[in-house]
């Protein structure tokens, strides 16, 4: 070894190789400046590491900010070398332009001779040059560290650096620029990250917007954040305008959705009925929907489906859950007697009439009953005929041959299956004429058309309201009437299945999927079977709801009922709409359920309040099919 490379022996293997290069390569006295990308070139270079250099000089700001006006630089170059960005003290940066070291430099050891950058790069570890451990005299004055950084891939990408003088080298400036490099290793790979996911994203978009459902997802405030072309077109919304607004300003959604949404309850493919608020308020949308709750850290999103109408017979014939007789709450006598005659309604050919109070549960029992039947693997199709203005039941109900506009009515659409007709009453003068006549004939005749088509149709109606009035009023069809009554069954209210409240207040409980099943301390429970539940099913899955909603941990107390309820309020609901309940016998029979209420069952304590013998109690229990058994503490 030449004798002026002797001091070589005490430094590392590292830089002795580089000087061993150096050699060969270039001259430690004169000075060359470093060769630069220029123009064109360094254009289309920073063009292609834009993402490191958007992401490097972050990074190198933020690091600078914290240095305190050090009299240093901190520079970021590629895996070549080449210089991308810089920062630092103004002067310390143009005495470092007057050596050559500008953007697009780069710091070859062949043309500037040995230095921390092309060596971090070469090494592939952290390392410092410092004076006289460079090889040319010129930057004998200068202090450099330089640590490599990597992607996730473990590929080599970029190069940090801390240059200053000698004088004002700091013994943590290595640890310094170690800890830059895994800082930006880490931003880049978080961007990296970032666009991954953008890129899944957009796939996902491209897939959702080909799909040939609609698709729409809301947050947990019910902030609409997607929606794809499919369902901006079915619902006539705009996506500019509706996207990160509550989704209830745009759309209101029938009881069954909103239901569905509270409680977290997945739905398959079931037909709706969807209004348009705003500019196009009043506008109704059928659409066949399914509805997927997403928990998240932030409470539970939601991605709805809107599938094709069209596809409606065969979508049906893949349902996977089929709600059964015998799954429904049916422990007290007058419910055994309900499902027993439902039961042979479904083995049936004709119409059947559900009748009640409001939420008593007609539309669970008319999907029992469908489903029962040998139609089960036919269509089942909802329609509330009080959700439809007047002007529009004949073409939903019936169909169009228009053309540009022909569509099949829901007559149609259930052909080999069920039409289920909520609130039949609301039905316009000429939908019952054109229901009776498929009910005599099985045929109808589309909206403004000449055409008769026969259908294989059952219809299921159900209503709340006071048909015979009605009739007599000339509101209701006398003939229709009595079609639809030849198989007629009539709901009880809860205040006459308290045999069935236990289980349907365990069913609500779990019907709100939360993990364990809450359930409600004795004293609360006292006060629900005590209470008569004049708004029915809705009124008790509200109640639980509101439980829930303001309980605590552990058992359920009273005090987190509804005020009514938890007052003990024994008021029986004799004013439910539409029943006509005003003849003797109907008095007699709510004057003895009230007792029974009261009396909890006990025969001889009701004689005593009605002041009547137990016999005569007992032949009237017999004759209205009361048992007293189901009213028991």
């Amino acid at each position: 070894m030449p004798s002026d490379l002797q001091p070589l022996l005490a430094w590392p293997d590292y830089l002795q190789a580089s000087w061993l290069r150096c050699a060969h390569q270039t001259s430690a006295t004169l000075w060359h400046p470093p060769h630069s990308a220029k123009g064109q070139t360094l254009q289309s270079l920073r063009q292609r590491k834009r993402d490191l250099l958007t992401t490097g000089e972050m990074a190198l700001e933020d690091l600078y900010e914290f240095m305190e006006g050090r009299p240093c630089a901190l520079l970021l170059t590629d895996e070549s070398g080449c210089l991308l960005a810089q920062t630092g003290h103004p002067d310390t940066l143009r005495e470092l332009a007057a050596l050559g070291f500008g953007p697009g430099a780069f710091f070859s050891e062949g043309r500037i001779g040995t230095n921390a950058i092309n060596l971090a790069a070469l090494e592939g570890v952290p390392l410092c040059v410092s004076g006289p451990q460079h090889f040319n005299q010129t930057l004998h004055p200068w202090h450099s560290c330089a640590s490599p950084v990597y992607n996730s891939n473990g590929r080599q990408v970029a190069i940090i650096a801390l240059i200053c003088k000698v004088e004002e080298a700091s013994a943590g400036d290595l640890a310094l620029t170690v800890s830059a490099g895994r800082e930006l290793a880490h931003l880049l790979q978080m961007e990296t990250l970032m666009q991954e996911s953008q890129h899944h994203l957009s796939e996902l978009y491209a897939l959702l917007d080909g799909m040939d459902d609609g698709v729409l997802a809301w947050d947990p405030q019910g902030r609409l954040r997607y929606l794809n072309a499919l369902a901006a077109n079915r619902l006539r919304l705009d996506p500019a305008l509706c996207l990160g607004q509550p989704l209830e300003q745009h759309l209101l959604l029938p009881q069954r959705l909103q239901l569905a949404i509270r409680g977290q309850t997945p739905l398959s493919h079931v037909e709706v009925t969807l209004e348009r608020l705003g500019a196009q308020e009043g506008e109704f949308i059928n659409a066949l929907v399914s509805l997927k709750p997403l928990p998240g850290p932030e409470g539970v999103s939601f991605i709805a489906l809107l599938h094709p109408v069209d596809r409606l017979r065969a979508i049906h014939q893949l349902r996977q859950t089929v709600p059964e007789l015998s799954a429904l709450v049916g422990e007290s006598s007058a419910m055994r007697k309900l499902l027993r005659y439902a039961r042979q309604a479904a083995q049936s050919q004709g119409p059947i009439l559900l009748r009640g109070e409001e939420e008593v549960g007609k539309a669970q029992l008319a999907e029992a009953i469908h489903f029962g039947s040998e139609r089960a693997a036919g269509p089942l199709i909802t329609l509330n005929c009080k959700a439809l203005p007047s002007e529009r039941m004949a073409l939903e109900l019936m169909g169009s041959d228009e053309a540009g506009q022909e569509r099949a009515g829901k007559f149609e659409l259930a052909h080999g299956g069920t039409l289920v007709l909520e609130q039949v009453e609301c039905l316009s003068a000429p939908m019952q004429a054109a229901l009776l006549q498929l009910l005599k004939t099985g045929r109808i005749q589309r909206f403004d058309s000449a055409r008769i088509l026969p259908l294989k149709v059952r219809i299921i109606a159900t209503s709340s309201a006071p048909l015979e009035q009605l009739v007599q009023e000339g509101l209701f069809g006398r003939q229709l009437l009595y079609a639809l009554q030849a198989c007629e069954l009539w709901l009880p209210g809860l205040r006459e299945r308290a045999a069935d409240l236990p289980g349907l207040i365990s069913q609500q409980l779990a019907a709100q999927g939360r993990e364990p099943v809450r359930q409600f301390s004795p004293a609360a429970l006292d006060c629900l079977l005590a209470y008569p539940w004049p708004g029915n099913l809705g009124e008790l899955r509200s109640a639980v709801e509101h439980a829930l909603l303001h309980a605590g941990q552990g058992p359920i107390p009273p005090e987190a009922l509804p005020a009514a309820i938890r007052h003990g309020y024994q008021q029986v609901a004799d004013e439910v709409v539409g029943q006509p309940l005003l003849t003797l016998a109907e008095l007699e029979r709510q004057a003895i359920l009230r007792c029974a209420h009261a009396c909890k069952g006990q025969v001889s304590l009701m004689a005593q309040h009605l002041g009547i013998s137990r016999t005569t109690l007992w032949r009237r229990l017999k004759l209205l099919e009361i048992d007293p058994a189901d009213y028991h503490g």
